[in-house]
């Protein structure tokens, strides 16, 4: 070993000095090639490697700060805003027809008006003959709603016995009086020609449910 470095020095020696200059960078560009193939190339890959790596963390980041920001806003937001906001939305649809039908009752004869409306054209004929006035029992409107506020029907029943054209008269007579109120039900029946009977029901509404006068 020791003889072989020996000739190689002593060829190197009988070197020109731009012999020796040429090998000399020629050993230093080998060992660089080397340590570039080695040492730095791995490295830079590694490098490269962890910039990428770097860069998808940084997006996964951003994308968990967004996804938080966006649940932080939701927990802010009150979770009952919207229910809030349907339950105003219904509330004030109540509170219109409520006064709509109040404008309603308020055109509408009283429940004591009515017994005395029918009794009264009634008496104006003597060819009728009344079988019965009855009040019955008042309904409420809204099944299950408080006292308060609700409204109630309040229908009257009246039942006479007489010849068609008189009774006919008599409803004519009802229909054109200056007074509001609904018709319940009608029923007609010829008992023995020319003698029929009528029994007649009709409503109207109030705020109370006790039935006043009649």
């Amino acid at each position: 070993m020791k003889q072989a470095l020996g000739k190689i020095e002593a060829k190197f020696s009988d070197l020109s000095q731009r012999e020796k200059w040429l090998i000399t960078l020629g050993g230093f560009a080998v060992t660089a090639l080397v340590m570039f193939t080695f040492v730095f190339e791995p490295a830079m890959k590694t490098d490269n490697e962890l910039s990428r790596q770097n860069v998808a963390t940084k997006s996964e980041i951003q994308r968990l700060q967004g996804e938080i920001l966006v649940l932080t806003a939701k927990l802010k937001k009150d979770p009952d805003q919207e229910i809030d906001i349907e339950l105003n939305k219904l509330q004030k649809q109540s509170q219109s027809l409520s006064q709509e039908l109040a404008d309603v009752i308020d055109t509408l004869i009283s429940p004591s008006q009515m017994t005395l409306l029918l009794e009264g054209v009634l008496s104006e004929s003597k060819q009728l003959h009344l079988v019965s006035l009855e009040t019955l029992g008042a309904e409420s409107i809204a099944k299950g709603q408080d006292k308060e506020g609700n409204y109630y029907l309040h229908p009257v029943r009246i039942e006479m016995t007489g010849r068609f054209f008189d009774i006919l008269t008599y409803l004519q007579t009802l229909e054109a009086m200056p007074a509001n109120y609904y018709w319940r039900s009608f029923q007609y029946q010829v008992e023995e020609y020319p003698e029929a009977r009528l029994i007649l029901e009709v409503y109207t509404l109030g705020a109370r449910k006790e039935f006043i006068g009649g």
